[in-house]
């Protein structure tokens, strides 16, 4: 399951933080992804923040003092946190996407990259398991 490998300590900001601020968080906390919550509900998701949508605003001269929720995605692919590993890769690879929101009853639950997995040979085992492939130390694709 996902939640074994999410990163529950996630980086937030308000939909009407800066787009600066948001790109200092990123910096600051070495993460690629921030999450938009409700400034009412901590745990309520509105929208994402990655380092690509940063790098698209600066190659469109967009304002950086404008708020962030003006380059944000809305629109956000979330996991259960007990999701099997092989469903967060298939998301990876079917988006496109380096970030999965989990979520635990519909809540914010963490953050997972796919740097994350790739990390942990028990994520391949798990990947492999689940497609009944044979995985083996030191196997290239």
């Amino acid at each position: 399951m996902i939640g074994k490998y999410v990163k529950t300590d996630v980086i937030k900001a308000y939909p009407t933080t800066p787009i600066r601020e948001v790109a200092r968080l990123m910096s600051q906390h070495k993460v690629g992804l921030v999450v938009l919550v409700d400034p009412e509900d901590p745990y309520k998701i509105v929208g994402i923040v990655s380092e690509r949508d940063i790098v698209k605003a600066v190659a469109y001269d967009v304002s950086l003092d404008a708020a962030v929720d003006t380059i944000a995605t809305k629109n956000v692919i979330t996991l259960d946190y007990n999701e099997p590993v092989a469903r967060a890769a298939e998301i990876f690879k079917k988006y496109g996407i380096r970030h999965v929101v989990a979520t635990k009853d519909g809540k914010l639950y963490g953050v997972l990259s796919i740097r994350d997995l790739i990390r942990e040979e028990a994520v391949l085992r798990e990947i492999a398991e689940y497609y009944e492939w044979t995985f083996e130390p030191g196997m290239s694709a």
